[in-house]
């Protein structure tokens, strides 16, 4: 009788302790749990059709990321530094990997609403460059950050986040026009 009763009160401490995590978990913020940033950034995680709504006729800026990329986590961290210190109230994310790696329709229909700011694959193909930033005003994209042009060693030198701020300065003074 006793090591049922110690074995219940274990069972119970184990379950109990489970479900904290659980929640703790829950109410942690997943998209900076992916890219290993602290939980005051700018990014809002969307659904590809919000997407399309703001490359077809809306206002925002996109961010495409995949976070199982070691590129996208180290630029991930670089911009939302960056965004941190201006004023911007949102920056819409978007995983795009599914949608690209199974070449859906909504994958098609977002390389013909990025247009000219896709990029070429291995296969002469067009695709998304990722991670890569857009600034759209009412439908038309105003400015393109792509990733392509760095390495990720490059990316963890001084120069280049220091080029990725202006550059970013940039877009938004362009932006906020």
């Amino acid at each position: 009788m006793k090591k049922i009763s110690i074995l219940l009160i274990s069972l119970l401490l184990l379950c109990s302790c489970s479900i904290q995590k659980e929640e703790k978990v829950a109410k942690e913020d997943k998209f900076a749990l992916e890219y290993s940033i602290d939980d005051n950034h700018k990014f809002k995680s969307s659904k590809i059709h919000d997407i399309f709504d703001i490359l077809d006729s809306d206002t925002g800026i996109i961010y495409f990321a995949n976070s199982d990329e070691e590129k996208s986590i180290i630029y991930t961290d670089i911009i939302n530094n960056i965004f941190n210190k201006l004023d911007v109230d949102k920056i819409y994310y978007y995983n795009p990997s599914t949608i690209k790696n199974n070449n859906t329709k909504y994958y098609r229909e977002l390389l013909n609403l990025v247009g000219e700011y896709s990029i070429l694959d291995e296969n002469n193909n067009s695709s998304l460059d990722i991670p890569s930033l857009y600034f759209v005003k009412d439908g038309e994209i105003i400015g393109y950050m792509s990733s392509n042009e760095y390495s990720v060693d490059s990316l963890m030198k001084k120069k280049t986040k220091k080029a990725l701020k202006q550059e970013i300065k940039d877009n938004l003074d362009k932006y906020n026009k």
